[in-house]
């Protein structure tokens, strides 16, 4: 879809459309006297914070009964009866409790809220109707659940904290908020695949492989993991947005109105041969009833990279690089007079030394992004649009002589409409189109490029502009980081999105009460496409001879290119159909549900794929106390052999609400819910496609000889060779998931706590046996035989109260995740420390280490690597079998096997329109295995040089500084040895790297409804100020605890917008 055709339809919609998360927390509003004169009618005027009027707010009694609704003024009146005191309760507000007395017109005041009452775990979503304001709709995978009686585990996080987060995708938000997700950023922008995908690239020995992916994808940012477990090749969650499978991520935060992750085997059943991974659950602003509504926010953020390395200054380098070259036996390549004149700046051209980061990149870059939406109708027909737009720059340098943009850039427009009809009474129909096209711009040489090569380039490699104006560079150096930054044209991409979802709900009362049938199609189409218009320029090697100046050209002007190819596609089709029975017997409530679906995935040089359930729910609770609920899916994957592909996956829970028992609810008043509850299942992981294509049929591959058969016949083009053994008995990876847990709410709702425990063991794993067979010229298949334990606890507290005018709120949580492989084919392993089993899954193994070398008689007797000579200064690595060599026999594991725990503390407050709020989030028994080496190790080889060395390099290994050293001694171009032992890992670059971050601070103030009444029908305007990563403590400071110094750096952001209802 072009810009001009989704401009056509945004009017287009607009037009034909125009012929809150809703909350409760309790408190308290105006006291009165109470009164029993049951002869007078009262009734009062309820307001907002400010004093507007508040429609639309249900006055109900205690037993939920609806007795007023205010009108535009804000009155209610009540029907004459015996009154002390009734519950006002409005969507996005506060319930309040007003006290009656004896006269009319009192003002009541009512407070918006940040935080539902449910909001420790559960993802209440409130319709216009009563019942669902007084008992809450817990929105799960396909449908509604009753807050009340829901068994599982899940943690949402609502639209206004996700809103108060200055990010272009939700995903931003949701880290430290939702217990038992671990969310890690790895990126900090958006890089999109470069290059277009050929038959070539997919195609091997006929058959095609799996290098095709998953499909088009908006998330390389975040590796997200639900309890620690990814699947064995490393799957996040799910995503469901309103009611079908989306897997997006990058959709305006101003659109969501919830994010609830489902974590346990019961809630996620209806999932079948995906359940394990379980669900993240979006659902998207809905259509309100009522004269047209809009919201318009605007908002600009500054972006900047906190933590970038300290590469060292040209002197120092040249001095440690001769320091580390006389340690290698070598000559000392700079003199005297060199380390001067890269001292006082003297010879700019021919002792440069250049801050490559501070040339390239910006301190600051610009974030826009608005966002537009009108809702309203009546109860025939209501209807939502919401539009949205997103600019955001990346922080490389540009130059003024280009006419096109060769930064990192982000353009993003949204259209989200829907319009539901009610037919009639018992027929209900949705319609809902989302549109989304993205623009991703980067220079030509590519961002990832740039990246990997200025964490490498020394000061001193080259100057930026020779005298004449040239670009510098060297035989090392055939490229100039400006010159790529600013001079190799740009790299577009284009990704454009399609979804159609219809909704049928149909009430069969009319022949049985409480039967119901529902339906829901969903079409989605996705592209991607790729503009190539880089360039290549040469750079020149400055040489002054004799007082003679010549310039040497490296590389070659390649002109831009102008390719424009698709990338990839993908056709996603969904139907599901359910059936249900809901009904109740005195104290008795049971239902029951039947369930249908299939989901056909189409991509680019693939084989469609059919997905398919059948499946069965009911459920059974007595007196909202004791509760009961069972459900089994049979699902399908057409990816496996025949007679293999579908499996039976189960789960059931139990409850308990002791608080409604009369011993507890007769004598002690405080406590509103202690709910007992416990779920287990068998669920299931299809991801045969991750371990190779249709595994179940033979692989080959491409074989070319380089000789001739004879002296008459032609050297042969080719033959395909076996390649690895197809394993006909794939199936679904399998989980048997116990989950058990409590809900405590106390003190009217003020304080409430959730704990849960799970335990999770995983069999059938998908794994390669650790025994060869290449004895007979064939690998194994991967095949289901690894089983792996995965168990925590998960909390979560909140408290929230007011005093009067002054609201506040502290809620936190925290999750604590160990797993253990509990078998995997391994070989023998003469000693226990060789062996995986019973360690923590993917757990780090490598060599110990006992600090330095010290002296050439320590070298002489401590034990190395064969062929390796030990000098001062060396790495002493731990001989554990006391052989006397250091072999694959040493090899153990270096990691920690404490459980880690991921925590979070949102806490704020609002009083008389001002509104705050803050997330910290940390990580603890966290570590960081530092292999980057120019970081750790500093001068490794690089373009036949050496590379860049840091600020930690001066921390190396000197007879001077022996006792204190963290790094081996300097070598020049690498040290296997001391840097990559027998090629695996080091404990010497094991990090403690425990942390916690200033997530997110908001900051907003309301403005008072008398200063804005007059302004033409406006009825909020909301300034706000908030920021993003504002500030991380990590025991190992030199990277950051979750990206990558090769990868785009974390964003720091502070932002500042308005939000203006109408």
């Amino acid at each position: 879809m072009s810009k001009h055709y989704l401009k056509i339809y945004v009017l287009f919609t607009i037009l034909f459309l125009s012929t809150s998360v809703c909350v409760t927390a309790q408190v308290d509003s105006s006291n009165l006297e109470n009164n029993n004169d049951t002869s007078s009618v009262l009734g009062g005027i309820i307001v907002d914070d400010w004093g507007k009027p508040l429609s639309k707010v249900n006055v109900v009694n205690k037993n939920g009964d609806l007795l007023s609704v205010t009108d535009v003024q804000g009155k209610f009146d009540l029907p004459a009866g015996s009154y002390q005191k009734v519950y006002a309760i409005h969507a996005g507000f506060d319930k309040a409790v007003i006290h009656i007395g004896s006269e009319k017109n009192i003002v009541f005041r009512m407070h918006q809220s940040y935080l539902s009452e449910y909001q420790i775990r559960n993802n209440i979503v409130y319709d216009n109707s009563l019942d669902s304001l007084m008992s809450g709709k817990l929105k799960v995978l396909y449908g509604d659940e009753n807050a009340s009686g829901f068994l599982g585990a899940t943690s949402t996080v609502y639209g206004n904290e996700i809103s108060n987060t200055p990010a272009p995708q939700y995903t931003y938000a949701l880290p430290g908020r939702l217990s038992g997700l671990s969310v890690i950023q790895q990126q900090g922008f958006y890089l999109p695949p470069l290059g277009a995908q050929t038959t070539q690239d997919i195609f091997v020995g006929n058959i095609p492989n799996n290098n095709s992916g998953a499909g088009p994808t908006d998330n390389n940012q975040f590796n997200i993991q639900l309890r620690g477990h990814a699947g064995s090749a490393g799957q996040s969650p799910i995503v469901v947005i309103d009611g079908v499978q989306r897997e997006m991520y990058s959709l305006d935060p101003e659109e969501i109105q919830s994010v609830s992750i489902l974590k346990d085997a019961l809630s996620n059943i209806l999932l079948g041969q995906n359940s394990s991974r379980g669900a993240l659950v979006v659902t998207t602003l809905q259509p309100k009833i009522g004269k047209p509504h809009l919201t318009f926010s605007a908002e600009t953020g500054i972006q900047n990279s906190p933590g970038l390395p300290n590469p060292l200054p040209a002197y120092k380098y040249a001095y440690l690089l001769n320091e580390a070259l006389l340690n290698d036996g070598k000559n000392a390549a700079y003199t005297a007079d060199d380390f001067t004149a890269y001292r006082d700046g003297s010879d700019p051209y021919g002792h440069p030394d250049v801050d490559w980061y501070k040339t390239i990149i910006d301190k600051n870059a610009i974030m826009n992004r608005y966002n537009l939406n009108v809702t309203g109708g009546t109860n025939t027909a209501r209807y939502l649009v919401s539009l949205g737009y997103l600019n955001q720059d990346g922080f490389f340098k540009t130059s003024p002589d280009n006419s096109y943009n060769t930064n990192l850039n982000l353009k993003r427009y949204t259209i989200d409409s829907k319009i539901f009809f009610k037919i009639n009474k018992d027929f209900d129909l949705g319609l809902n189109i989302i549109g989304r096209l993205q623009n991703h711009n980067q220079p030509g040489a590519g961002a990832s490029s740039i990246l990997s090569a200025l964490l490498t380039t020394p000061n001193n490699a080259y100057p930026v502009y020779n005298p004449d104006g040239s670009f510098g560079g060297t035989t090392n150096y055939s490229t100039n980081l400006l010159a790529q930054t600013t001079g190799s044209g740009y790299l577009s991409e284009q990704e454009r999105d399609i979804l159609v979802n219809l909704d049928l709900n149909y009430r069969l009362d009319r022949w049985i009460k409480g039967w119901w049938f529902k339906a829901n199609g969903n079409v989605s189409v996705q592209s991607a496409s790729y503009l190539n218009r880089s360039k290549q320029v040469p750079v020149y090697a400055m040489t002054v001879k004799d007082g003679d100046t010549t310039y040497q050209r490296y590389g070659s002007t390649v002109n831009q290119n102008n390719t424009y190819t698709t990338t990839s596609w993908a056709r996603y089709w969904y139907a599901r159909a359910q059936t249900g029975y809901d009904t109740h017997i005195g104290d008795n409530a049971f239902g029951a549900l039947l369930m249908y679906d299939q989901r056909q995935t189409l991509l680019n040089y693939d084989l469609p794929t059919v997905q398919t359930n059948y499946a069965f729910k009911g459920y059974y609770n007595y007196a909202e106390k004791y509760f009961a609920e069972a459900a089994a899916d049979y699902g399908g994957y057409d990816r496996y052999e025949s007679g293999h592909r579908y499996g039976l996956f189960y789960a059931g829970g139990l409850g308990w609400d002791i608080a409604k028992e009369n011993f507890v609810r007769n004598n002690i008043k405080w406590i509103d819910k202690f709910k007992i509850r416990a779920t287990y299942g068998k669920t299931g992981n299809a991801n045969v496609d991750d371990y190779g294509y249709y595994i179940w049929l033979a692989h080959f591959s491409q074989y070319v000889p380089s000789y001739q058969i004879g002296s008459s016949y032609p050297a042969p083009t080719g033959s395909q060779e076996n390649a690895t053994l197809p394993n006909v008995n794939a199936t679904w990876e399998k989980a048997k998931k116990l989950d058990i847990g409590t809900d405590i709410s106390l003190f009217d709702k003020h304080l409430q706590f959730t704990y849960d425990y799970y335990h999770e063991r995983y069999y059938d794993v998908m794994q390669t046996r650790g025994k060869s067979i290449a004895l007979i010229g064939a690998n194994y298949p991967a095949e289901n035989i690894g089983v792996d334990l995965y168990t925590g606890h998960e909390f979560s507290l909140t408290y929230q109260n007011a005093a009067k005018d002054f609201n506040y709120f502290v809620t936190g949580n925290a999750s604590i995740q160990q797993s253990k492989v509990v078998y995997m084919d391994e070989q023998y392993e003469k000693y226990a420390w060789n062996v995986h089993t019973g360690l923590p899954v993917g757990e780090r193994f490598g060599l110990m280490t006992d600090g330095f070398i010290q002296s050439a008689t320590e070298a002489s007797n401590t034990a190395t690597i064969a062929g390796y000579t030990l000098v001062p200064g060396d790495v002493k690595y731990k001989d554990l079998n006391n052989d006397g060599v250091i072999d694959a026999f040493d090899i153990a594991p270096i990691g920690t096997t404490k459980p880690k725990i991921f925590w979070g503390l949102t806490f704020g407050f609002s009083y008389k329109g001002i509104e705050f709020s803050t997330l910290l989030q940390g990580i603890l028994n966290n570590e960081i295995y530092a292999d980057n080496l120019p970081i750790d190790a500093g001068f490794q080889s690089q373009n036949n040089g050496y590379g860049q060395a840091y600020e930690q390099t001066e921390t190396r290994w000197t007879p001077e500084t022996a006792t204190t050293a963290i790094y081996p001694r300097l070598t020049a171009g690498g040290n296997g040895y001391n840097y990559a032992p027998l090629y695996t890992s080091s404990a010497l670059f094991l990090h403690k790297d425990n942390y916690f971050r200033i997530k997110n601070i908001s900051l907003a103030y309301n403005l008072p409804y008398k200063w804005i009444k007059h302004l033409g029908g406006i009825g909020g305007i909301k300034i706000f100020v908030n920021a993003l990563n504002l500030y991380t403590y990590a025991q190992y400071n030199l990277v950051d605890p979750e990206i990558s110094l090769t990868n785009y750096p974390l964003q720091r952001v502070f932002n500042t917008g308005i939000n203006i209802k109408l």
